[in-house]
């Protein structure tokens, strides 16, 4: 059985006034293995997908009743795919439900696909 190997690092971009807080998730994957991280359920928050991943078969946000209508980025690398990738999610939360997100969080996840 495989493992998912992760490591997540939280770092605050400083420098700029709208600078949004950015989480750095490292995982390992074996070629076609497939990944998902959970995100946000409430009705008014949600999650984009910002920066598409290269190498995939799939790579998207997807939120429905398989899901329990919580907001999950899925990734699975392209077949015989051996190498790096990375996307990028953007995370929206802090609505009251009368207004639209006041919060956004970003998170990088860079993925390493190897054969071990």
């Amino acid at each position: 059985m495989k493992r998912i190997a992760m490591a997540g690092s939280l770092a605050l971009l400083l420098g700029c006034s709208d600078s949004q807080p950015l989480s750095t998730i490292d995982v390992s994957l074996a070629p076609g293995q497939l990944f998902e991280h959970r995100t946000v359920g409430g009705d008014e928050e949600g999650a984009r997908l910002v920066v598409q991943a290269r190498h995939f078969t799939v790579s998207e946000i997807r939120r429905n009743a398989q899901t329990g209508w919580v907001a999950v980025y899925t990734y699975q690398p392209a077949e015989g795919y051996i190498g790096f990738d990375s996307a990028e999610i953007e995370v929206l939360t802090g609505s009251e439900g009368t207004s639209a997100p006041t919060h956004t969080t970003r998170i990088l996840f860079r993925f390493n696909v190897n054969s071990r």
